[in-house]
């Protein structure tokens, strides 16, 4: 299982199912699982303890172990979060934060990670998640897409589905040249100090939660302070048939897909 020194733990909460795209995180890309070229990007930052795929199948749990990975079993969660709890809850000595990468971001940028692994180490104080500029408009006004507004100190206000920030016009293209410079993309990788994570997954689902269907608001609602690292644009996850054709060809393009995952930048135990 692998231990933890007291540091930073890697978890990629990982689960079978998925709606749009049946068993995902194992769907081939240039000959690789998602999973594994998700796992493959983790790169090497201060204190990092491990890292470890958090997962209730046997299918991911063998393809885990495959290419190398560490596995913490864990039950069916409702969350991911839920089951970054449940996997550190079985690490010894305990870590002291822990970052939560989901398993289906195949181009996650490595430098995104490192960033939000030295902002999280900055203090215990906050949750930590990380957001990007929003391209073009029809990414602004689509309710996959997750956004969020800051404050001036750069911790979150509020998270959405819908377009944030509003802004009057006769036209969607009016009304994001007005709220385009402060309109930013949610990237879905988040780090918490373990007592925080402790605390968030004590609450109950809350209102804004619900309505959202966005577990961080839990934390905003219950006014636990969520730090925002401004990172570049990220690569696409895969929620269907069409992101794993998007992710081969970017792939294909930059030369990645003809070599192997550095597996030298995974599991660390």
């Amino acid at each position: 299982m692998g231990s933890a020194s007291g540091g930073l733990a890697v978890v990629i909460p990982a689960r079978l199912a998925s709606t749009r795209l049946p068993k995902k995180l194992l769907r081939k890309i240039a000959g690789r699982s998602v999973l594994e070229w998700t796992w493959s990007r983790i790169p090497r930052v201060a204190n990092l303890a491990g890292v470890w795929i958090a997962t209730d199948s046997d299918e991911i749990a063998g393809e885990a172990t495959r290419f190398g990975a560490d596995v913490l079993r864990t039950g069916p969660q409702p969350s991911g979060t839920d089951r970054v709890g449940a996997a550190i809850a079985g690490l010894t000595p305990r870590p002291r934060w822990v970052v939560n990468l989901q398993g289906d971001e195949p181009l996650v940028d490595p430098e995104t990670i490192s960033a939000l692994c030295a902002a999280l180490g900055s203090g215990d104080d906050q949750l930590v998640t990380c957001a990007a500029p929003i391209r073009d408009v029809r990414e602004w006004c689509d309710p996959s897409v997750v956004k969020v507004v800051c404050d001036a100190d750069g911790c979150a206000l509020y998270f959405s589905r819908a377009p944030i920030p509003g802004a009057p016009g006769a036209t969607a293209d009016a009304r994001f040249a007005r709220a385009r410079d402060l309109a930013r993309v949610h990237v879905g990788i988040y780090g918490y100090p373990v007592p925080l994570l402790e605390r968030l997954l004590a609450l109950p689902p809350s209102p804004l939660e619900r309505i959202e269907s966005l577990e961080q608001l839990r934390a905003l609602e219950a006014g636990i302070p969520m730090r925002v690292v401004q990172v570049g644009p990220q690569g696409p996850s895969v929620d269907t048939a069409e992101d794993l054709r998007r992710v081969e060809s970017i792939l294909h393009a930059a030369g990645d897909a003809t070599a192997r995952p550095a597996r030298g930048r995974g599991a660390q135990s």
